[in-house]
């Protein structure tokens, strides 16, 4: 049998002093893993600072660079404008031409064709006036349903048939020094106005220089639209003859005048 004379509050001294050791030795541990952490801390910092640093001299640069493209495209705007505008002009001068040779296709053999002309109503409309000589009746109405067929045509107009006015030259010339040569009997001058709304003839504007160019020098946008001017192809007169086309009639007027739309009767 085993007594315990040591006091109690001997025992609570000891339990006491084994507390505070361990908490002492959990303060230094936290302190250590502190300094360590800010230690690491400070590392990832100061390389963000790095960093940092690098990346400005980089945004610098790209901030100079920048400049340096805005003030290059300044002095070339006019440059640029220049080259773009003789693209369009390129372009628009085409457009004519394209038109013509296309348009031939569709005209009848049985019409002889005195001359034609294209002019803009727009950026989304173009007028063609055809002036010629056909022979007949039925002509008249089957030239307008062969023009019909033209890429973007919405209508067709006509005017004119009946004899062939004093003084017009006719189908085939006429020199007044020659009345041998005159116009051949039974043809007749009409006029035939065509419509086009859609396709790739629709649009003859061309590009306004003036404006373009002021724009290029104010840095303004000029308004849209541009020149609308028309193109006329005069056919070669023969040997002999005065060569100046008659002034073409509005379309619609005059003998058996009338108009023929896509999916409309005309007279």
């Amino acid at each position: 049998m085993k007594l315990n004379l040591l006091p109690k509050t001997a025992a609570k001294s000891a339990q006491s002093r084994t507390a505070l050791m361990v908490m002492a030795l959990l303060v230094v541990l936290t302190l250590a893993g502190t300094m360590l952490y800010a230690s690491q801390v400070s590392k990832t910092l100061a390389g963000y600072k790095e960093e940092v640093a690098a990346k400005e001299v980089l945004a610098k640069q790209v901030v100079d660079t920048a400049a340096s493209a805005d003030t290059i495209l300044a002095e070339s705007k006019i440059v640029l404008t220049n080259s773009e505008l003789v693209k369009q002009i390129d372009n628009s001068n085409g457009k004519y031409p394209r038109l013509y040779n296309t348009l031939k296709g569709y005209i009848p053999a049985f019409m002889r064709v005195r001359s034609m002309t294209a002019a803009s109503a727009g950026p989304e409309q173009s007028v063609i006036t055809i002036q010629g000589y056909i022979k007949t009746f039925q002509q008249y109405s089957d030239v307008m349903i062969a023009l019909l067929r033209f890429p973007g045509c919405s209508a067709v107009g006509r005017s004119g048939f009946g004899p062939i006015a004093t003084g017009d030259a006719g189908p085939f010339g006429y020199d007044p020094s020659n009345p041998e040569r005159g116009p051949i009997p039974g043809w007749s001058s009409v006029t035939l106005t065509m419509s086009i709304t859609s396709g790739p003839f629709a649009n003859l504007q061309a590009p306004e220089p003036r404006a373009t160019l002021q724009g290029a020098g104010t840095g303004t946008v000029p308004a849209p639209g541009g020149v609308q001017p028309g193109g006329q192809v005069p056919m070669a007169a023969p040997k002999g003859s005065t060569g100046a086309p008659p002034v073409p009639a509005a379309p619609g007027g005059g003998a058996g005048g009338g108009t023929f739309s896509r999916g409309t009767k005309g007279g």
